[in-house]
């Protein structure tokens, strides 16, 4: 399945919502819409929703983990929200649980 999002920017939190499969062949677009919504003008929250994230892989990670590395860059939070509690595992797993914001 492949990955589609929306964004919602709610004063200074912009939301950006993923669905469906966050793997190798969908990771370019994913770090591009974070990036976008990290460069949104007047956003000091991006918020990963990952309610509807039905698979994540170590690209997926690794995207999520770029995106959060150019967000501090640009004295932005990144964190991700609604995880789920077999990708908060995923993410215990790949070592990087302590690394991203998980609320």
């Amino acid at each position: 399945m492949r990955v589609t999002h929306a964004t919602v920017v709610d004063g200074g939190v912009c939301t950006v919502r993923l669905a469906g499969d966050v793997d190798m062949s969908e990771v370019e677009s994913v770090t591009a819409w974070l990036r976008a919504a990290i460069d949104t003008s007047g956003c000091e929250v991006v918020e990963v929703d990952l309610s509807d994230t039905r698979f994540l892989d170590s690209m997926g990670i690794a995207g999520l983990v770029r995106a959060d590395a150019y967000a501090r860059e640009q004295g932005i939070r990144l964190r991700c929200v609604n995880v789920q509690p077999w990708v908060r595992r995923v993410f215990q797993v790949a070592g990087v649980a302590d690394h991203l914001d998980l609320s």
